[in-house]
């Protein structure tokens, strides 16, 4: 029992970035002729109006890239392609091409914008050591690293690998429900939601509906936030904006529910029926994570997500005897 909560307690972590519409981690920023919009969302300060006055040309132009970048110079990225070509520009010291391959780590040594050239318009000095280091396009540092960050990496990772885990996981809950019906061939396709007389399953639905409308709104309405996210992770709510620090809130009491979900299975089946049990709880959450945040992104997901949470609601009044109010 002890495996299976690891492995089940790892398949949930990973459905906070999992939705319909997850970002493209490596896309480039569109520069344009206007002022970008200023996002931080980690540091949410502002310097004084005098020190804004009295920055060079170069430092102002190095703040609004950190910002509309979300990395700058010194930043760390990790190599996930196989291999990463550097080539020498004029003025260095190292006049060869050269190779960072993946596991490496590389850090920004310098940042320089090619007027005139749209594709490869910036260019990122990279270095591994010393006596390794050059210069590549931007879009190819960022579609072939991710940043040298644990949940970094692993947002990214699971960001590729999106639809085959829910995939499998809705599958898993539709072939247990599946197997119970031919096991109890007389009797209708139900769920067995509702045969451990508990808040726990209830409570777990809810709180992933409610991750999925959160994550699908900061796609619809503030992605630079989690571009932001992504490149400068962390888990504590209170460094983050309210929608972020609320998204990270409902992370962590799904996680914590799910925990006492499988201790109160561990209490109320045996190891096979526990098991079945808790695959179909997780595909039926996952078959409604990808509903609600599929329907938020056409806003349809707000009064669905009240009308879903309503009927859970109702169910375990029923449950629990309670008389409807």
């Amino acid at each position: 029992m002890r495996k299976l909560f690891y492995i089940l307690l790892s398949l949930l972590v990973v459905s906070c970035v999992g939705g319909v519409s997850s970002p493209n981690t490596n896309a480039v920023p569109n520069d344009t002729d206007s002022i970008p919009v200023i996002v931080n969302i980690v540091d949410t300060t502002t310097a004084p109006d005098t020190t804004l006055l009295s920055l060079s040309p170069q430092q102002v132009d190095s703040l609004i890239f950190r910002l509309t970048h979300h990395y700058s110079e010194n930043f760390n990225f990790l190599v996930k392609a196989d291999s990463l070509t550097l080539i020498p520009r004029e003025g260095d010291l190292i006049t060869d091409t050269c190779h960072v391959y993946k596991n490496d780590v590389i850090a920004v040594a310098a940042i320089k914008s090619i007027p005139g050239d749209s594709i490869d318009s910036i260019w990122v000095k990279v270095a591994s050591n010393q006596f390794n280091m050059g210069w590549i396009p931007e879009h190819e540092l960022l579609k072939g690293t991710t940043p040298d960050d644990t949940i970094s990496e692993m947002l990214d990772t699971l960001s590729d690998s999106r639809a085959i885990w829910i995939s499998a996981l809705v599958a898993l809950g539709v072939i247990v429900i599946i197997l119970n019906k031919k096991r109890k061939q007389n009797q209708p396709v139900t769920l067995r939601f509702y045969e451990m007389k508990s808040i726990y399953p209830t409570l777990f639905l809810i709180l992933v509906a409610i991750m999925a409308s959160l994550y699908a709104s900061v796609q619809n309405f503030v992605p630079e936030f989690w571009q932001e996210y992504y490149y400068h992770p962390t888990l504590n709510p209170l460094v983050l904006p309210p929608l972020m620090a609320t998204l990270v809130v409902v992370l962590w009491l799904v996680i914590i529910t799910f925990i006492a979900l499988i201790d109160e299975v561990y209490h109320h089946f045996y190891f096979i029926a526990g098991i079945t049990y808790l695959a179909e709880i997780v595909g039926l959450s996952m078959m409604v994570y990808l509903i609600i945040s599929w329907s938020t992104l056409f806003l349809i997901g707000y009064p669905l997500l009240a009308a879903f949470i309503f009927m859970l609601i109702k169910k375990l009044f029923t449950l629990y005897s309670i008389p409807d109010v």
